[in-house]
């Protein structure tokens, strides 16, 4: 039975959508994993395990906000199974850069997203992703790039990762990733 809110809505968007949703809900899960294992006793590193799950709310309140969209314009959810997350990584560096290359896989997702809201003309579709994903992303891709610089000149390991870990459970971020941005801090 097709939706009496359809309109100017393609195959092709629904597809698109629902492809992002398991996309966003996969980033959630690997973010969730990151969380529980900065929270093991043997890591026991609560900055990096509040950062990650913050991280995997933002992504998992995505996936609604675009649940929520496909059922507004009469679109059809498709809720797909999500591969199992790693739960191991070989130190925090070795996470963030984990992470780094998941918001540029993401990121690469929500931009050939919105190449199809273009290609379909459908200027709403194209209005939403632009005004709720776009710029978090970019900005998250600098927070990551930031934090890997960060931890390199903390040197990675120790109490230089120690202190870096303490500001960002101090701030609930990586705080070099947010100055410039109105003064958050």
């Amino acid at each position: 039975m097709n939706s009496l809110a359809k309109q100017n809505f393609t195959t092709l968007a629904e597809d698109g959508i629902n492809s992002q949703i398991q996309i966003e809900q996969t980033a959630s899960q690997v973010y969730l994993a990151a969380a529980a294992y900065f929270a093991r006793d043997n890591v026991a590193l609560p900055g990096l395990e509040r950062f990650f799950r913050e991280q995997a709310h933002e992504n998992q309140e995505s996936a609604q906000y675009l649940i929520d969209y496909q059922n507004t314009r009469g679109g059809r959810v498709e809720i797909k199974q999500i591969p199992e997350p790693n739960t191991e990584w070989t130190s925090a560096m070795n996470a963030i850069e984990s992470s780094l290359s998941l918001e540029k896989d993401v990121n690469k997702a929500s931009l050939n997203l919105t190449t199809l809201a273009i290609d379909q003309a459908d200027p709403h579709f194209f209005h939403i992703l632009k005004k709720h994903s776009l710029k978090h992303r970019v900005q998250s891709i600098e927070e990551l790039a930031k934090a890997i610089t960060q931890m390199q000149r903390a040197g990675g390991d120790g109490l230089g990762l120690y202190l870096v870990d303490q500001d960002i459970w101090k701030h609930g971020h990586f705080s070099v990733g947010r100055l410039g941005l109105g003064g958050e801090d």
